[in-house]
């Protein structure tokens, strides 16, 4: 595009409240769509594939191509909708990805949403905000999904073992041992089906159940020691790790 002043017409940001189960209807759109929650889960379905959208992680979504998803905590999800003109659309994927939102993305989410709001804002200002704004979507990192699942016979019930929360307190070694497989042959396989290791996979799947167990109303430190963490500050500066944000400023979003 040639003329930055225009960006205004070509990128649009809205914000949505949703309730637990609220449901947004599968449908499509002309322009290119890339969702992301500031504080709960939402579940997409995309070409009769699942993708989770955890805080931190969003879902780019191509132009035309349908989509719908549902809210999964029980409370409010804030949740952000940034729509691009399809013509800016070829510098992203021409499939649905997973693309990490990092604070400062999500900083200038916030500032474009205060402008838009404000009577006396600067038309410059908001066009400089929204090249900034695309520019990081544009060099996000991005993955095929954030918690991919696959239904390789032997990863398969690896994984479901992996993503029982029963079974979080335990390393990772306890729980590998039951499979008569090395754990290097475990790695190779989970990089060649999933892009990640194993311990990235349970990172991951211990982080939507926190978020979880946060919007219902379970305390920080059952939490910490659900997911095996003896002290709640070691539980506090993964979860920012991941989310960046702690547990409680992602209550108060």
């Amino acid at each position: 595009m040639d003329n930055v002043s225009q960006l205004s017409q070509w990128i649009e940001i809205e914000e949505f409240h949703y309730k637990k189960d609220d449901v947004v209807t599968p449908h499509s759109c002309l322009w290119g769509d890339f969702n992301f929650s500031l504080n709960g889960l939402l579940e997409f379905s995309i070409d009769q594939q699942c993708y989770l959208s955890p805080p931190s992680y969003g879902i780019w979504i191509p132009p035309q191509t349908e989509h719908c998803s549902i809210a999964l905590d029980l409370h409010n999800t804030h949740f952000i909708c940034i729509r691009i003109h399809p013509q800016l659309c070829q510098q992203f994927s021409s499939r649905c990805q997973t693309l990490t939102v990092q604070p400062f993305l999500r900083q200038t989410v916030h500032e474009i949403l205060v402008q838009q709001k404000s009577q006396n804002s600067s038309q410059q200002y908001q066009q400089h905000l929204l090249q900034i704004l695309l520019d990081q979507l544009t060099f996000a990192p991005c993955y095929d999904q954030y918690l991919p699942q696959s239904h390789h016979p032997v990863l398969a019930p690896i994984l479901q073992q992996l993503a029982d929360s029963t079974r979080f307190s335990e390393t990772l070694q306890q729980i590998l041992a039951a499979f008569e497989l090395s754990e290097r042959h475990i790695l190779r396989l989970s990089q060649r089906e999933l892009s990640m290791s194993v311990s990235e996979w349970r990172n991951r799947s211990k982080i939507i159940y926190a978020i979880t167990q946060l919007h219902r109303g379970h305390s920080i430190k059952k939490i910490s020691l659900a997911l095996g963490y003896k002290q709640s500050s070691s539980f506090i500066e993964f979860f920012k790790r991941y989310t960046g944000q702690t547990p409680t400023q992602l209550l108060e979003k």
